[in-house]
């Protein structure tokens, strides 16, 4: 079958793919209903066995998260290095939300909560995995699908299992929705920052020159934190939350700013540590505390990444269609999986719009496309 030929065949599983998708969304699972995910794992272990693959539930080790499945699919050549897939399970949404975001195909847009972010994808990557099955062709590498139960929670529980499964590949597909019809090679890292300043409390009218006002401090220091931000290396800082002080009458003794700074690689993470870690005090006898939090570390545009993307550039023509790149400012499990130095292709999932706004939706007449392309990449890496 040519390629021309597969986009068809696709084509013609419109209907079974739009009633499996269907059959996942209307599962609400966010993500801290344990229950809810755990119900979403056990219909996709139940297809995975259908394919021939086999499953494995790793705990997640807390009440309130649901457990990951990992799905394995063998190879033509046991030896190589599988392929990873990530797609994940919970969504923002709570539960009934369906009877005001009821899942729904207007025109071209299929809607419903999850249908982007990312229930879509994971229909897509079962149905990739059919149509390799019922057509007879085989994947040269092991496929491993890693299905999380908590990637709208920072991923907390489920890194872990991320980087041994990383650990183990030769490359990793993120099927999150794209920009549009791109694929993203690059995505911004996520450091958090609390920066609390302490000075010495005295009385505000009493003994005004023997306190040392921690608010401000506070203050000139956000003043120049808040220059950091550099729109030509993609680094933004943003002083998010402060809170400080007791009483008006009271000179402050302590206060403290939360920052979100958003970072495009690995050379500006460093950078803006030692920035914000280096601050010394403006006023005399003022101490400062820096917390640093890495949340997600960049997915920067290596040459892994690049070929990777090459190589489903090149795939996508063949199969009839232009593929663009983009980069983005939201974070995946990519960011993770590419700052252990795999190669990650992201924004493999289906085309739409709308990941956690009532609008949410995927577009009909591009699931063929983007699911050949899968099946191509599976085959092919």
């Amino acid at each position: 079958m040519n390629n021309n030929g597969l986009i068809k065949y696709i084509a013609g599983l419109e209907p079974e793919i739009i009633s499996f998708l269907k059959e996942i969304v209307e599962i609400e699972s966010p993500t801290y209903d344990r229950d809810a995910v755990n119900e979403v794992a056990a219909l996709l272990t139940k297809r995975v066995h259908e394919l021939g693959g086999i499953t494995e539930v790793i705990p997640s080790g807390t009440e309130d998260r649901g457990d990951h499945l990992v799905a394995r699919f063998g190879g033509s050549n046991p030896t190589l290095k599988p392929i990873l897939v990530i797609a994940h399970m919970d969504t923002v949404w709570k539960k009934g939300t369906l009877q005001e975001m009821p899942f729904k195909i207007e025109g071209n847009k299929i809607y419903g909560p999850g249908t982007f972010d990312m229930k879509g994808a994971i229909a897509f990557i079962l149905t990739a995995l059919k149509v390799i099955k019922d057509l007879g062709r085989r994947t040269k590498r092991p496929v491993t699908c890693l299905f999380n139960s908590d990637e709208e929670m920072n991923s907390a529980t489920s890194r872990e299992i991320i980087r041994i499964e990383a650990d183990k590949a030769d490359s990793v597909l993120i099927l999150e929705g794209g920009v549009g019809e791109a694929v993203i090679t690059a995505r911004k890292g996520i450091m958090y920052f609390k920066l609390t300043a302490k000075g010495k409390s005295s009385h505000a009218g009493m003994d005004h020159e023997k306190g040392i006002n921690a608010i401000e401090e506070l203050a000139h220091q956000i003043v120049e934190i808040q220059k950091l931000t550099n729109y030509d290396t993609g680094t933004t800082v943003s002083s998010g939350i402060v809170h400080g002080g007791t009483r008006t009458n009271v000179i402050p003794a302590e206060a403290a700013v939360e920052i979100d700074a958003r970072v495009a690689n690995q050379g500006e993470v460093e950078k803006l540590k030692q920035e914000i870690e280096g601050r010394k005090p403006v006023l005399p006898g003022a101490v400062l505390d820096v917390y640093t939090l890495i949340k997600r570390p960049p997915l920067d545009r290596t040459e892994g990444v690049a070929k990777l993307y090459r190589k489903a550039k090149q795939l996508a023509e063949e199969l009839g269609y232009p593929l663009p790149e983009a980069s983005t400012g939201a974070i995946s499990d990519g960011n993770l999986t590419a700052a252990q130095g795999v190669p990650t292709l992201d924004g493999l999932g289906p085309v739409g719009d709308g990941a956690h706004a009532v609008y949410e939706h995927i577009l009909k007449d591009k699931m063929a496309e983007r699911i050949a392309l899968l099946v191509r990449l599976l085959e092919e890496l």
